[in-house]
């Protein structure tokens, strides 16, 4: 029992003296990962900023095509609406016009018979 106790202190001893690490050396070793990562983070959230800039230009422009559509297409409408009324119009001058043709050429025929 000495001997496993001679043995198991001096195994803590040799462990404790040439394993462990001092403050010093973690700091050595943490202190530039440190200082990377708080560069990372400071670009992270620059880039989250951007991203949310460019998401509110997307969401204005978004809106600014919708509301265009939409004046496009009431154009559009207006602008079919117009093209039939004239259409419209058109037809009914040549009927108008077919009709005093007819009636010019009817009133041409007399006016020969006589």
């Amino acid at each position: 029992m000495k001997l496993f106790l001679l043995t198991a202190s001096a195994v803590a001893f040799t462990l404790s003296v040439s394993g462990c690490v001092t403050k010093g050396y973690v700091s050595k070793q943490v202190d530039p990962i440190s200082c990377r990562v708080d560069v990372l983070e400071t670009k992270n959230a620059s880039l989250n900023q951007r991203i949310n800039a460019f998401e509110s230009r997307v969401a204005t422009l978004e809106s600014q095509v919708s509301q265009a559509q939409l004046a496009n297409k009431a154009m559009l409408d207006d602008a079919t609406a117009r093209a039939a009324d004239s259409a419209q119009r058109a037809e009914a001058a040549a009927a108008a016009a077919t009709q005093a043709a007819a009636r010019t050429e009817k009133l041409f025929e007399l006016g020969q018979k006589k």
